[in-house]
Parts: structure tokens; C-alpha cells; sequence
């Protein structure tokens, strides 16, 4: 919670504050995913995990009649609010309270980060205990083959990982009954898969088979792969990294962890510093840094940015044309198409 609460933000640079054109058109599939599915939109949504509001709002101007959203992050309950009027419950998914009873419940990349995800289903079955028939749509990351999972799939954020058959037998543990399941594999930077259940009982699913011995095999597969990974990217930009004057690590966060653990970096180059756009992250200290204000240093050519981000890196890098103006490069290890992040 103290996490989500302090540190964790959901907004980049350069995109002032808007939903992405991939948020976009993830918005427009689940809206019409979830109506396909049940008939209708219904006129009352929970979503639990809601961010900067953006989902909600979509869901509202759909026609859903009341929407309230629930949210750990200080930072994302006031976006929601002043950008597009969206009520929040300030709290956890395992703490919040709520008198009311919805006919939808939203948990998108939710249930990975939580450590009862059983008890925060158990939950929401039992917020709908006042509707005829109550619905939930849950997405997470999808583990699958691991040719087919990006780097950084597995990070501190995310606690659980769930197959297409475990995600189906937690949702019908939970008193659920699957109605429509999606899987995409190529058009975000990760595999995700999409569960709209019902509270009344389906035909559609029988008792998913779950196979733990393969779920090994597929971890022991991806960890080979994920070390080779980040220190190859790294070996691309290793020469000119070790010809500047100072060494900068953009993003205090997740792969820049992965950077440091799974690549000689350290030992090959000496880090001057750690920053990041983000205030709330200005101040902590990751290893041996500190987190600086970007614009408190005093950039010099000749330095360098190495950018650790996967799922954001053409982002950033665009966003900071005003360090190579200074004449500071700006490095990206991945070289990807983050215009398919989710």
C-alpha cells in the first residue's frame, strides 16, 4: 500500500497528463467486449484500481449511469478527480468500504499486485450480492509461453501471475461463472488476458485443468532468456557509455532494477546519478543514489541518460529533446514500439 500510496505513478512525460492512444484503444475494446457479452452496459460500475479516472469516465460517457472508483495512489485520486470529475474512495482494494452494490466490477492489472487476490474477489462477489445478476471483468498480464513474454514481465510490482486456466479457476472459486475470455499477444508489449464472469451459473467453462510442473518449466525458460536479454541490450551502448563524462540513469523504477541485476553495468561503468520527472520519487534512495529533480542538475555535454524503460522508452526519449539540445545523449536500450503499451 505505502508503494501505490507514495511512489507510484501511471503518467509520462510529454503526454500532458492523456490517455495514450494504446489506453484509447484498449478503452474502446473492453467497452464493447463487456457489452457484447452481457447485452448491455449495466448502470452501476465499481472499478477497483482506477488510476487517473480515464477508464470510468469512458464507462460513464458509454451510459453507465453511477461510477466510483477505488485507489491507493494519492497522486491518481486527484487526477481522477480534476480531469474528469470522477469519485474515489481513497483506500486499498483489500481495506476500502462501500455501502453500494454494483452490477459491474472492474479489476484491470489489479489482482497481479495484490497478496490475497482470492480475498479481494471473495469481496467483490459479496458487493454484489444485492443485484439479480452482478458481473466482473477482470484483465491481468498473461503468463504463456515465454517466447512470448517481454522483459520485465516479471517485476517486484506484480505478485501474481496467472495462466488462462488459473485466472479461470480463482474466478470460480470465487463464486464466479466465466462468461467471454480474450487473450492478445501482439498488440500490447505483454500478453494480457481479459475474463468477464457472471455471478448467475454458465455452461460455457468446465474445471480448468492447472499445471504447475509446466508454470516451472516456463519460469526457468524465461529467466534464461531475460538475463541474456538485458545484457545484450546493454553491450549495444556499453562503448559509448564508457566514453562520457558522466553517466545518468533515467527512471527510478522497475527496470532500472532489472538493469542493475541482470547486466555487468556497475562493474563496466561508473552511475553518477538517478532521476526522474517524477516529484514523488525525487529524494528516495535506489542503491547508491539518490533520486534527483532532472532539472536540478547541472546537465553538461558530454553526459549521458541511459534509459532504462521498456514499456515507455520512445516516450521519454522524445520528451527529453531538451537535454540533447545541451548536448547530453540520450540513450535507448530496447529500441521497441511502445505506441502498443498498455
Amino acid at each position: 500500500m505505502t508503494f501505490y500510496s507514495s511512489m507510484a505513478v501511471y503518467t509520462n512525460p510529454g503526454r500532458a497528463e492523456k490517455p495514450s492512444e494504446a489506453k484509447i484503444r484498449d478503452l474502446d475494446e473492453q467497452i464493447q467486449f463487456i457489452k457484447r457479452g452481457i447485452g448491455q452496459l449495466p448502470n452501476s460500475t465499481l472499478q477497483i484500481g482506477c488510476s487517473d479516472g480515464y477508464t470510468l469516465s469512458r464507462f460513464r460517457d458509454a451510459g453507465v449511469q453511477r461510477v466510483l472508483g477505488v485507489e491507493p495512489g494519492n497522486a491518481s485520486v486527484e487526477l481522477a478527480k480534476r480531469l474528469y470529475q470522477i469519485d474515489c474512495i481513497h483506500g486499498s482494494a483489500e481495506d476500502f468500504q462501500t455501502d453500494e452494490s454494483f452490477e459491474l466490477i472492474l479489476l484491470t492489472h489489479v489482482l497481479e499486485h495484490l497478496y490475497e487476490p482470492q480475498a479481494t474477489l471473495g469481496k467483490c462477489r459479496a458487493l454484489q450480492q444485492g443485484v439479480d445478476e452482478g458481473f466482473i471483468y477482470v484483465e491481468v498480464p498473461l503468463m504463456a509461453q515465454p517466447e512470448s513474454l517481454c522483459p520485465g514481465f516479471f517485476s517486484f510490482e506484480h505478485i501474481n501471475y496467472y495462466t488462462k486456466e488459473n485466472l479461470l479457476q480463482s474466478l470460480q472459486q470465487a463464486g464466479y461463472s466465466p462468461v467471454s475470455v480474450v487473450e492478445h499477444f501482439n498488440s500490447n508489449l505483454s500478453p494480457i488476458i481479459g475474463i468477464l464472469a457472471s455471478t448467475k451459473p454458465q455452461p460455457h467453462y468446465g474445471s480448468p485443468k492447472v499445471d504447475p510442473n509446466l508454470n516451472r518449466q516456463w519460469l526457468s525458460r524465461y529467466r534464461a532468456k531475460e538475463v541474456g536479454y538485458w545484457q545484450g541490450c546493454l553491450d549495444t551502448v556499453l562503448d559509448e557509455l564508457q566514453q562520457s563524462q558522466r553517466i545518468f540513469l533515467w527512471g527510478a523504477g522497475i527496470h532500472t532494477c532489472q538493469l542493475v541485476a541482470n547486466t555487468n553495468l556497475l562493474r563496466s561503468c561508473h552511475i553518477s546519478g538517478l532521476t526522474d520527472t517524477s516529484s514523488l520519487k525525487w529524494g528516495l534512495r535506489q542503491g547508491d543514489w539518490t533520486c534527483q529533480d532532472p532539472t536540478s542538475i547541472d546537465w553538461q555535454s558530454g553526459d549521458t541518460v541511459l534509459i532504462s524503460s521498456y514499456a515507455s522508452e520512445k516516450e521519454i526519449f522524445d520528451a527529453l529533446a531538451w537535454l540533447r539540445e545541451k548536448g547530453v545523449a540520450t540513450l535507448r536500450l530496447h529500441n521497441v514500439d511502445d505506441t502498443r503499451a498498455h
